[in-house]
């Protein structure tokens, strides 16, 4: 079983390595991570890198395709014609086509979420206003063969629920002991209507300081 991660600089780690943990434990799973280019690529924070072993050309089919979101950088990958070509040629083989956090608006501009109902990170949803998308503020949905997450750390969650999919959900339940999810968070601010203003002005400042930090961009 193929699960394959699009791969891009100044995406998000745990994008990645949250929804992999789960997944590469999976029986059969081969896992691959596939980009423009080979080797290394920047997070959004910059000093943890994570890899490409594969180029586009070399994947032509995968049984799941993972998109992950950035801070910023998902606005350069929707303006890649090429990337956007390839997520669509590798949708019709797969068994589901799924996102995480910002990841959607990428599935969005590759024409996958036309008329369907997706979630996205709280701050990325603005830009998937501009395409067909049903907007949820769910912590992840699936329609049909594709499902989206809300912000980072939904994409692990979203793992748990694609486990219980291509296995079964003692199998998933297993992999969730193994790795002793059971969440408990001292503050409540994890969800957008459970912030005060402050926080949620807070945040969003501290998102545009690391997108120009991190990329001199003025777009978020």
């Amino acid at each position: 079983m193929k699960i394959t991660y699009l791969m891009y600089d100044g995406i998000t780690a745990l994008d990645v390595v949250g929804s992999y943990e789960f997944l590469c434990r999976l029986p059969q799973a081969k896992v691959q991570f596939v980009g423009v280019y080979k080797g290394i690529i920047k997070t959004d924070t910059t000093a943890l890198k994570l890899h490409s072993d594969f180029i586009l050309e070399d994947i032509t089919e995968t049984d799941v395709l993972i998109i992950p979101g950035a801070t910023i950088s998902f606005l350069e990958v929707v303006q890649n014609k090429n990337i956007l070509q390839w997520i669509r040629k590798i949708n019709e083989t797969t068994k589901y086509t799924v996102s995480i956090s910002s990841g959607s608006v990428i599935l969005a501009a590759a024409g996958l979420l036309d008329n369907k109902n997706a979630s996205s990170h709280w701050y990325s949803k603005r830009f998937m206003e501009s395409y067909d998308v049903k907007i949820s503020n769910k912590r992840y949905v699936q329609d049909g063969k594709i499902i989206t997450s809300s912000g980072v750390t939904a994409g692990i969650d979203l793992a748990l629920h694609l486990c219980e999919l291509l296995s079964d959900s003692e199998t998933a339940r297993v992999i969730q002991l193994i790795l002793e999810y059971n969440p408990e968070p001292p503050f409540e601010e994890g969800f957008m209507k459970n912030a005060n203003q402050k926080t949620i002005e807070k945040a969003k400042r501290k998102i545009k300081d690391d997108a120009f930090r991190n990329s001199a961009s003025s777009i978020i």
